[in-house]
C-alpha cells in the first residue's frame, strides 16, 4: 500500500508517496529531528523503566543502589521507572542463584529481567542467540537464574554474521523458549564497517517480522540503519512495534555511526520518537541512556 511520508532535503520537508522516508544519511541528527517536530503526534508516553547498562561499568550492587537512591531520568523522557529493572553485561560482577535469591528478598516488589551475555562466570563472555548450539549449558544458567529472579520474559542479541546465519538465529530463538519456559526475544543489531552483526538491514528485521519470533527492538539500533541506508522503513516500524512479538523496546541516543548509548536530547529529538505511539501496551520501555553516577560508600567498597 501505497503511504504517505516525507523526504529530508537539507532542513525542508517534503511530501512524497512513497513506502519508506529518504534520509539524508550525511545530514546532522538535527536534520532528522525537524522531521520529528512537524509528525510528533500528541500521546501519553507509557513507563520508561530503568536499564541498569546505562551506569556503565559500575558492579551491578551499585548500579543497583544508585538506581534506588537516586531517582535516574533522562532530559527528553523524564523520570525513569525502576519497577522493572534490567541486570545487563556491562555492569561487572557474577551474577549467581545466591544473589539473584538476595534481589527477590531485598526488593520484592521489583520485576527483574536478564539482558544478552550478563556475567553469570567468573569471567564475562561474550555469548549471544547465534552461539546456541554451542553454549547451551550457558543458556541453561541463565534460564535457571532468570526463574529465580521469576523473570517475566529474556532477550539476547542475534550475534556475529559468521558464527550462524539469521535463519538459523531465529530458529534458535525459538527454541530458547523452551528451554526457559518464559518468552525468549531476540535483538537486532546496525551496520557495521565489516558487516560483523546478523539482523542489521531493513530487509533481515523484515525477516525478523515474519519469523513468528519474540524480540527486543532497540530504536538507537535503527537509528544507525537508517543513517547507513539512507532511509526509514516506516510501515515496518509500526509493525515491529504494534506486534505482540515485540518484548521491549530499547532507547538511547547516539549520532548515527556506532551505538554509544547517549543520553536523549531535548534539543534535537530523534526521528522515531513518535512511533512510541505506536507501541504495543504489554511492550516494556527501557531507557539504556547513560546515567550519571553519584558519589557513594558502596563506589568505595566495589
Amino acid at each position: 500500500m501505497i503511504t504517505r511520508c516525507n523526504t529530508l532535503q537539507g532542513n525542508a520537508v517534503q511530501a512524497v508517496d512513497a513506502e519508506s522516508t529518504t534520509l539524508d544519511s550525511t545530514a546532522p541528527t538535527s536534520n532528522f529531528s525537524s522531521l520529528t517536530s512537524i509528525l510528533t503526534p500528541s500521546f501519553a508516553l507509557p513507563p520508561v523503566h530503568l536499564s541498569l547498562g546505562a551506569y556503565g561499568r559500575c558492579p551491578h550492587h551499585v548500579a543497583i543502589e544508585q538506581a534506588l537512591t537516586h531517582l535516574p531520568c533522562d532530559p527528553l523522557i523524564g523520570n525513569l521507572s525502576t519497577a522493572k529493572l534490567q541486570l545487563c553485561p556491562q555492569n561487572r560482577g557474577r551474577l549467581d542463584v545466591e544473589m539473584a535469591r538476595a534481589l527477590r528478598l531485598a526488593h520484592p516488589t521489583i520485576e527483574w529481567r536478564l539482558h544478552a551475555n550478563v556475567q553469570i562466570d567468573y569471567q564475562p563472555r561474550l555469548v549471544d542467540l547465534c552461539d546456541w548450539r554451542d553454549e547451551l549449558y550457558w543458556f541453561a544458567q541463565v534460564s535457571k537464574l532468570s526463574s529465580v529472579l521469576g523473570a517475566p520474559a529474556y532477550t539476547a542479541h542475534a550475534g556475529r554474521r559468521g558464527k550462524s546465519s539469521l535463519t538459523d538465529v531465529l530458529r534458535y530463538t525459538l527454541e530458547a523458549e523452551q528451554l526457559f519456559g518464559l518468552p525468549v526475544g531476540v535483538e537486532g543489531h546496525y551496520p557495521t564497517k565489516h558487516d560483523t552483526w546478523l539482523l542489521s538491514t531493513w530487509a533481515e528485521y523484515q525477516q525478523l517480522l515474519e519469523s513468528g519470533a519474540h524480540y527486543a527492538l532497540d530504536l538507537s539500533h535503527l537509528h544507525i540503519v537508517a543513517t547507513a541506508s539512507g532511509y526509514v522503513e516506516w510501515g515496518l516500524l509500526q509493525e515491529l512495534l504494534a506486534s505482540p512479538k515485540c518484548l521491549e523496546v530499547h532507547l538511547s541516543g547516539n549520532d548515527g555511526s556506532a551505538d554509544q548509548h547517549n543520553a536523549l536530547d531535548v534539543g534535537s529529538v530523534p526521528w522515531w520518537w513518535p512511533l512510541l505511539a505506536e507501541v504495543n501496551p504489554n511492550v516494556v520501555l527501557f531507557s539504556e541512556g547513560r546515567q550519571a553516577v553519584v558519589a557513594s560508600s558502596m563506589l568505595r567498597v566495589a
